[in-house]
């Protein structure tokens, strides 16, 4: 199952289940991405959707502007329930022209009405590209789990200037890829595309999910200090290697210890059949 919340977010093969003004469908252009909305000057693509119960949802969308950066308002996300009220007035802020940049954005909704989701195109001239745009609950997201391993390291990550801060394709920062390793550990995997996906990570896997990336963080700081040497010049001394085999005997710690259970799944070609 497809978790979100809004039909046809990953823009597959058309803009089915869309409201659009001023956008039309594009395939591709030539990266990772393929099915995209391309939002004109003062276009929009909007959809409504429901909720089954009262909490705080996480809201999605990669973005890729043309040529020019996006200026702090420029794109627009704007959730309005079914009275015409405003729950939602959120600019994507400055974005990197030419590049997919991720970002999620998290606000409280409940049942009993019909929300409406619009992202529209506020610049004068120029495209804007979106895709992946969902809305689910997440016990924690990915931004969440790199902020909460950084802190429990704490001055191994200051020391050596790790950051939680996106740099492009890594979202996450230094731990993006231990972020992708945490949530395979725990089977968050998006089954149709068979990639880390937060949308997948169930609540009682949080903990062995943020084990599983601090250990990866652990064991880069390993790989990390085992080419550092001691210094000492004059009566200044940095004893490296002893930091070194602090880190080692961290990372030999194996983890938890917790046992993942997730469900185990059976595809048609996974058995054969008799006479």
């Amino acid at each position: 199952m497809e978790r979100n919340r809004l039909s046809n977010g990953g823009f597959w093969h058309d803009l089915d289940n869309w409201t659009a003004s001023d956008a039309s469908y594009a395939a591709s252009d030539g990266d990772e991405h393929y099915g995209m909305a391309v939002l004109g000057p003062g276009g929009y693509v909007e959809q409504e959707f429901t909720t089954p119960s009262a909490r705080s949802w996480t809201v999605h969308l990669a973005i890729k502007p043309d040529t020019d950066n996006l200026a702090t308002s420029d794109l627009t996300l704007r959730v309005v329930d079914g009275d015409g009220n405003t729950v939602l007035t959120q600019n994507a802020g400055t974005v990197t022209a030419d590049a997919w940049t991720e970002q999620t954005y998290e606000f409280g909704l409940a049942p009993g009405t019909t929300y409406t989701l619009r992202i529209k195109n506020n610049r004068g001239s120029g495209d804007i590209k979106i895709d992946d745009v969902w809305v689910w609950w997440v016990p924690l997201t990915r931004a969440e789990l790199a902020t909460r391993v950084n802190a429990k390291l704490a001055r191994l990550a200051s020391t050596r200037s790790l950051s939680t801060t996106p740099a492009g394709a890594l979202t996450e920062g230094d731990y993006t890829y231990a972020v992708d390793a945490g949530l395979r550990a725990v089977g968050a995997i998006d089954p149709e595309t068979d990639l880390p996906d937060v949308r997948y990570l169930e609540a009682n896997l949080v903990d062995t999910a943020l084990d599983a990336i601090e250990q990866e963080m652990i064991e880069q700081l390993q790989r990390d200090y085992a080419v550092e040497v001691d210094v000492k010049v004059g009566p200044r001394q940095e004893n490296f290697s002893q930091r070194a085999r602090q880190v080692k005997a961290l990372a030999g710690g194996g983890g938890s210890g917790r046992v993942v259970m997730r469900k185990l799944t059976h595809q048609a070609e996974d058995f054969e059949l008799g006479d």
